[in-house]
């Protein structure tokens, strides 16, 4: 048989079997189905959607939180977490949360700007820049946008029979419990007066901590996967690192979504700040996060990054 009359006998057979024809010309257009996906390192999102069809497919690790986080109104885990969070001890780990920052080596920053201007006006102008001109910012600029991302802004009494002064220290974005498990890592890049390199931003005390012993410029172009800007020209970028443990000892698989809603708030102020002062920004999805934490010497199991900002000043 001629691969002519092959075809001509497949294309017949298809003719009369409507429904077979149909699934095959959606098995060819749509290749990702596999029941293999979940083995090889190719598992796009949309591979994993309509692998669900399949037992053999794992679906999204999204999607398992999601179910695990809150499982119904009768679980009674969260209640008695968050229970053990009005004992003394835990009160007063939460109230002196400032001990835990290190002043051997830290920098202090310059107190941050009052910024002028409606939130109204600042919020339509906020927009996602990537045409960074290189040119350096101020130490002071620096400060006002981690203050307006992460700084402490007053406290609020917890007194308890044992500390009858106990405060929990408030910062400007909400956190579940008070807790702020989510930390701020600059690296800095083009800045007045600060060496190039790793720091860890101090709330309590306004400060940087180096993450160095001897500050080393950080190379963001071996941790970003993005061709659409000029990473050594950006002032400096913002690493939210997210530490598991600090509040999901108290929510269990709900600490996560807490946190990222943290993360989100801290992202819009600094865009807000950065904003009023007349700089760009913008997030960035795309990095290498194991090379990153390695870097950092964080061990992505405890303490994971999550989120990514640049910023800098544009080209005029």
């Amino acid at each position: 048989m001629s691969l002519k009359d092959s075809q001509e006998a497949v294309s017949e057979y298809l003719a009369q079997q409507g429904p077979l024809a149909t699934a095959a010309a959606f098995g060819q257009q749509h290749t990702s189905i596999s029941v293999y996906s979940a083995t090889t390192v190719v598992r796009a999102p949309e591979a994993v959607v309509r692998g669900r069809w399949s037992p053999a497919v794992d679906g999204f690790v999204g999607e398992e939180l999601l179910l695990n986080h809150r499982r119904s109104g009768r679980d009674l885990g969260m209640q008695l977490g968050v229970s053990r969070y009005y004992g003394h001890d835990a009160v007063t780990s939460s109230a002196h949360s400032e001990l835990r920052e290190r002043q051997d080596r830290a920098i202090a920053l310059p107190q941050h700007r009052r910024l002028k201007g409606g939130l109204t006006s600042i919020v339509t102008e906020r927009r996602s820049g990537r045409q960074f001109s290189g040119r350096a910012c101020s130490l002071d600029e620096l400060a006002t946008v981690v203050w307006h991302g992460q700084g402490v802004t007053g406290s609020l009494p917890v007194p308890t029979a044992q500390d009858a002064g106990a405060a929990v220290s408030l910062r400007t974005v909400a956190s579940g419990g008070g807790l702020y498990p989510v930390r701020l890592v600059v690296l800095a890049q083009h800045v007045k007066g600060l060496a190039p390199g790793a720091y860890e931003y101090q709330p309590h005390s306004h400060t940087l901590y180096p993450l160095q012993r001897t500050p080393t410029p950080v190379d963001l172009a071996r941790h970003l996967w993005t061709a659409d800007l000029e990473v050594d020209k950006v002032a400096f970028t913002l690493v939210y690192v997210y530490d598991l443990y600090v509040n999901s000892q108290k929510y269990g698989d709900s600490g996560l979504v807490f946190a990222l809603l943290e993360v989100g708030g801290m992202s819009q102020n600094i865009h807000l700040a950065r904003t009023a002062l007349g700089m760009i920004a913008c997030d960035q999805g795309g990095y290498d996060k194991q090379k990153l934490e390695k870097t950092l010497g964080f061990d992505g199991t405890s303490r994971h990054v999550v989120h990514f900002t640049l910023v800098g000043h544009g080209e005029a």
